[in-house]
Formats: structure tokens, sequence, C-alpha cells
């Protein structure tokens, strides 16, 4: 077995956590797919349809509003969703959240019934809610549904759900749009399933979760949480700010790359939006292989050093868009190159905060990083409205793959351990 290359060996060995799934983890990994799934499907469904109820012209500031009002509850509500993931049972906050997102869908569903853009994108801030509240709490159960040993699968597994579900949903709403006859009957349909669905799988999440710490008095403010988690942060646990950082950054990338993809798709390469859905449908498959390859990788540990060969990968491929503006061939190649290695970057950063912080203290720092994911994501709506409105599509690639290069550099050198984990990957391989 020592002849085969590191991915193939891992995957044959017997302890490997791929090998040893059991059903305790399937209800957290359904929950978060079908969680994901109804937000993005929302949210594309707006950006493919509610366009048409807006002035011509206007198809990038719907996209940007949408997107906007999706993260807006992140930057307001993570510090209490960090505090109920440590105050409260964490699979209690993901059932009530989970059974929310029902009505919450039945009511986006009526502003397309009305055709109205207030209704629609109020729904949006009120998934965005939803999903807020609960993301501390279904990140802290990793741990405690798997143990240490199982972080690296566990992170791996959610981010692979996570980018499948971001990217179907956007396939699904491009399918949905196109449909000419009972399109609302086919819309109310698909996002009640999907509601009903997840919420069923939270009801079967148990875990050995410690005792909840019972009141805390820290402050829900944004801005004193913010300052309260670097001061913490750098005191407590060195990197974990370069770890936000990174992540942070990886938000906006991403952000940027779906948002741009639902403009270049239709308007440079002249796809419907049933194609434009397809595109997005293979780079999600391609961001769920490098997600769950980079936790089979690690195995049981936390390999940072597949962060600089992750951002390497996707910042050449996004870099190669933007010099040859590709068709549409070269250009699907490219973005499903810059998916897979998007995975293989964003993974050993989550599993490196699951390891770090111990205890309940987790649930404050995945709502930190959670605040600050959706701050950069705001700020990606701002940039791509405005670089895409002055200039065009290509433009932003050009700042995707600026943002790429820098992120991979600066971890590579800020983050400790990263260039040890790199030497030894490659001594591996």
């Amino acid at each position: 077995m020592n002849n085969y290359p590191i991915l193939f060996r891992n995957l044959l060995e017997k302890n490997n956590p791929l090998n040893q799934t059991k059903p305790k983890w399937i209800p957290l990994f359904a929950t978060n797919f079908f969680g994901v799934l109804n937000d993005n499907l929302l949210k594309n469904l707006i950006c493919f349809i509610s366009i048409y109820w807006v002035a011509e012209g206007n198809a990038s500031i719907v996209i940007m509003l949408a997107t906007g009002v999706m993260v807006l509850p992140y930057i307001i509500f993570s510090p209490l969703a960090g505090k109920y993931a440590k105050t409260k049972l964490k699979h209690r906050i993901i059932f009530y959240t989970k059974l929310a997102e029902i009505p919450i869908m039945l009511f986006a569903w009526t502003g397309f019934y009305f055709e109205n853009i207030y209704i629609v994108i109020t729904g949006m801030f009120l998934m965005g809610l939803q999903s807020t509240v609960y993301s501390p709490s279904k990140y802290g159960l990793i741990r405690d549904i798997g143990g240490m040993e199982g972080i690296s699968f566990g992170t791996g597994a959610i981010e692979m759900l996570t980018f499948l579900g971001v990217l179907l949903g956007t396939f699904f709403a491009g399918l949905l749009s196109d449909i000419k006859t009972y399109r609302l009957i086919f819309i109310l349909i698909v996002v009640l399933l999907v509601a009903f669905t997840g919420f069923f799988s939270a009801t079967k999440i148990k875990a050995d979760e410690p005792e909840p710490l019972g009141n805390n008095m820290n402050s829900v403010n944004p801005v004193k949480f913010i300052i309260r988690m670097i001061h913490w942060s750098k005191k407590e646990i060195p990197g974990l700010n370069y770890t936000v950082f990174g992540l942070s950054v990886f938000w906006l990338i991403g952000s940027l790359i779906q948002m741009n993809l639902l403009i270049h798709c239709p308007q440079t390469l002249k796809m419907s939006n049933t194609a434009t859905g397809i595109v997005m449908a293979l780079v999600a498959v391609a961001v769920a292989l490098g997600s769950l390859l980079s936790g089979v990788i690690s195995k049981k540990k936390v390999e940072v050093g597949l962060i600089p060969l992750g951002g390497f990968g996707l910042a050449l491929s996004i870099s190669t868009i933007f010099i040859f503006n590709p068709s549409k061939i070269w250009f699907i190649i490219l973005m499903i190159t810059a998916a897979f290695s998007a995975g293989f970057f964003k993974v050993p950063l989550n599993a490196w905060i699951q390891e770090k912080v111990q205890g309940r203290n987790l649930g404050d720092a995945i709502a930190y990083n959670n605040l600050i994911n959706f701050i950069f994501i705001l700020i990606s709506a701002g940039i791509f409205g405005w670089v895409e409105s002055m200039f065009n599509t290509r433009i932003v690639f050009l700042v995707i793959a600026v943002l790429s290069w820098f992120i991979t550099v600066f971890l590579f050198f800020k983050l400790k351990g990263v260039k040890k984990s790199v030497n030894r990957l490659i001594f591996k391989i």
C-alpha cells in the first residue's frame, strides 16, 4: 500500500472516516445541505425572475440586492447566534430554526405570486436570519458528533455539501425560471419539499454535547463583538485572526464568482438560464470533490499545507480566464479547475478553527468567523455592482485573480505551520 499516492492510500485505509460513515453523521449533513439549497434556490430565483419586474438594465442591481439582504443578518445577528450556541443546546437551536424555514419559504413564494420585489427580498432577509442563528450550532456539532478525530472529515463533508447546495440551488433556480407553464406551482412544491426535508433531518440529529454555559453577559452588539473577538483571538488563539481573514477573502472571491457567472454566462457566452445553471452545477461537483478529498487527504490531521496548494490552483485558473477570455468549453474547464482548487483551500481553514478553539468558546469563534465572512460578502456585492457596471465581467475576473493571488501568498507566510505542512504533503505524494 505504501506504493500508492497519498490520496488513494488514505481512501483504502480501514480507519479512514470516509469508510466509517455512520448514520449519526447523516442528519447533520442532510440538514446542512437542504438549508443551503433553499437559501440559494430562493436567492437565484430572485435573480433569474425578479429582474424582469424592474427597469431594463438593472439586472446587476437586483443581483447585488439579493446577495446583500441574504448576508445582512449575519452581520447584525452573528454575535447573538454565537451566544445561543454557547448557552443553549445546539441541536435544539437547529430544530427550531429549521421549523421556521417552512413558513418563511411560503411567505417568500407569495412575493413571486404577486410579482412583488419587496416581499421576495423580505423573504430572503428572513432566510438569511434563520441561517445566521443556526450556523454556529451546525458547525459546533461536528466535534460533538465525530470527536476530535472526525474534525477534518466532518468539516470536509459539510463544506462539500455546502457548495453543492449553493450551486445546485442556482442550477434548479435556472430550471424553474425557464418553465413556462405552471411555474409558480413547481416553485412552491420544490421550496416546501426542501424545507420539510431539512426539518425532518434536523429532528434526527443526535450529539454528545457539553453542558451549555448558562447565562452569558457578553455584548451582542456586532461592533463590540468584533473588537472583543479580535483581542481575544490575538491573546488566546494565535492565528485565528489570520484564519478568519483568509476565510473572509475566500467568501468574497466565491461571491464575486457566483454573481459574475450570472451575468457572464448569458451576456458574454450567450447561455440560457438553464445552461447557466448547468455550468454552476458542474462547478458545484468540482467544489464538492475538492472539499471531500481535502478531508480525506488530511485524515485525522488538519493539513494547512493544502491552503496554498488550493489557492495556487484557484488563482492560476481565474487568471487564465481573464487573460484569454475563453469560449464556452475552455471557460467551463477552467471554472471547474478553480472550483476544485477552492475546496482544498477552504476546508483546512475551517478545520483549523474546529481544532484550535476548545469547548463552548467554539460558538463565539464560529460566529466571529461568520460575521467577518459576511461583511466581506456584502463588500463583494458592492465591488461587483461597481466593477461590472463601470467595466465588464472580464475585469471582475481580474479582480478575483488579484485577490486569489494575494490571499494565497498572505496565508503561506502568515499562518503558522503552512510551510511545514506543504513539505510533508509533497514528500508523501
